[in-house]
Parts: C-alpha cells; structure tokens; sequence
C-alpha cells in the first residue's frame, strides 16, 4: 500500500509559483524567436497578464494605460493595471483605456530585457502613479490603522510609514533579463532615487515613490514596506547614522536568487487580498492568507545563508 504526504499549504503555493515561473521563461524565450522588440515586449506582457489570470481572486480586473485622478492629472502609459472591477472603467477596447486612481490595486511594468535606461523609464512610469492623489472622502480609516499597529507594538513612524505604503497603489517592476546582477541594480536604483532628489508620498514624505518588488533577471530587489520588513543589520544601519546624523527613511534589498515570480506573486497576493477583503458574511469574521504565503518560510528557502545588497536612504 502506498503512503500518501501532504505538504503545508505553503509549499503547494510555492511549488506552485516555482512551475509558473518556469512556464514563464519557457513562453517568453519562444516568443523572442519573433526577433521584433515591439513584437516581444507586446507579447511577453501577455503572457505575464494570462499568468496572473490564473492566480489572482477573479474580482480584480487587469487591464492596461494609464491612470487618472480627480483633478485630472495621467500617469504614464502603465503595462499592467491591476484594477477593482467594482469601480467604473473606461476604455477604448477590452482591457486598454484609463482607469480611476482609487480602484487601482497595483500596477506591474513589464520588461523583456531591463538596462539601466530602461529600468529609469520603469521607475519613472511607477512613480507617476504614485504621485497622483487619491480622493480619500474619510481620513479615519487611516488614523484608526495607525493607532492599531501602535497599540500592537509597532512604533510610531514605522506605523505611518506601513499604512502610508498600504494605502498608495503598489508597484513592481518584472524583467525577463538583465545584465544588472545584484550590485549593479541596487547601484542603478540607488542613482535613480538621488537624481529625483528621494521623491517621496504620504505625511512628511513617508512613501518612496520606489516599486515594492523588482525583478531584474536573476536578481530581486524587495522594499521595506511593513509587509516585507527588510533589517540590512545592525552594523550597516551604524554606519548610515554615524554618516548621515539619523536613522533612514527608507530601505531596499537586493539578492541574486532563481526564484522571481514567486516574490513579486506572494506581495502582489498580499495586496490584492488586502483590498478587496476577506471576511466571512455573517459573522465577519476575516480569512487568512499568510499562512499560505509564509515570508519566513519562503526566504529561508530560497535566500537563506545568501548575502545581499542594501540601498539606505
């Protein structure tokens, strides 16, 4: 008689993503036989938007274009829109057209081979978004969540820092390939966001402006945003404080790592299902997800003993 194993949910969502990721590549190396960068990039963006179809809740809707706010003020020209289909679209055909600040969830700048020039577009694309300005009719909603991660022991500024980032659309930026290994990224970024002066969002400029999740070829770049909760290590945090008088705003980190689809889906899932809720009718009671999406667990498999590259600022 043979024995029948169960793996955790976690490890069936990681395996999950992992087989994702390797149809992925397989699909996207196919489609560059087209040998037409127009026709590539077009056609990889396709392939990524199909993906997420089979993963993320059917309540969202995934378009592409751009973004508008209430003063009428357009982002650029997005890849991919992750939107609350319970809000009103306008398009001009069937997933293309613009789409309301307030319903969208997030957004994913799609890359068939990322440089640094083109990583600064990325960049510039989702920093666009971020500076819209949504049109929040009831501030307490954001004060309440505050004094809720205080009272759980979060301080004071990494709280409005976390429910700034929650409530901003969150971006990512996805690169088939790349020459950029982990340094050189993190270095590419990090001139990025000195050039732009640290732009920044939110009360006292909480929120950089800086994707959540950057997948670059072999390497992955994860911002501290309360859901990834990114410690460079007490060494490295000194000598920024010795040098720049206080402790930083903002922090990213960057790995080498051949497991990429499954950081950008496990903070996209994170998101998504942040958003649109999940609660049980009756009792109101909520569902989780996290234990299907174990951080700790996932790092320590794929990152674990790994050293990383850190952007302070």
């Amino acid at each position: 008689m043979t024995e029948i194993s169960f793996e955790r949910g976690s490890d069936v969502v990681q395996n999950w993503f992992d087989q994702c990721e390797i149809n992925l590549v397989h699909e996207a190396d196919q489609v560059g036989l087209l040998e037409h960068s127009v026709l590539v990039g077009a056609a990889r963006e396709f392939i990524v938007k199909r993906v997420l179809k089979t993963i993320l809740p059917p309540i969202v809707y995934i378009g592409s274009g751009k973004v508008f706010d209430a003063k009428g003020k357009k982002s650029r020209q997005i890849d991919i829109i992750i939107y609350d289909s319970r809000f009103p679209v306008f398009e001009i055909e069937a997933g293309i057209g613009i789409y309301p600040l307030e319903g969208v969830i997030a957004t994913i700048e799609v890359k068939s081979r990322i440089t640094n020039k083109s990583l600064h577009e990325a960049l510039e694309n989702s920093m666009s978004l971020i500076q819209l300005t949504p049109g929040l009719e009831d501030q307490s909603p954001w004060e309440t969540r505050i004094k809720d991660l205080i009272k759980k022991g979060t301080p004071p500024k990494d709280a409005l820092q976390q429910v700034c980032f929650e409530f901003i659309p969150a971006t990512y930026i996805y690169a088939f390939n790349t020459k950029l290994r982990k340094k050189a990224l993190a270095n590419s970024i990090n001139n990025w966001f000195n050039l732009r002066q640290n732009p920044a969002v939110g009360n006292d400029g909480l929120c950089a402006v800086l994707p959540r999740v950057i997948v670059a070829g072999c390497s992955v770049g994860l911002l501290h945003d309360g859901y990834f909760k990114i410690d460079p290590g007490e060494p490295i945090v000194s000598d920024w404080i010795k040098e720049n008088g206080s402790e930083p705003r903002y922090k990213m980190s960057f790995w080498d790592t051949n497991r990429r689809f499954g950081w950008l889906m496990i903070h996209l899932i994170h998101t998504v299902c942040s958003r649109v809720g999940l609660k049980h009718a009756l009792s109101g009671a909520k569902y989780g997800i996290d234990h299907y999406l174990n951080i700790d667990d996932y790092f320590e498999n794929d990152m674990g003993g790994k050293s990383a590259w850190h952007n302070l600022w």
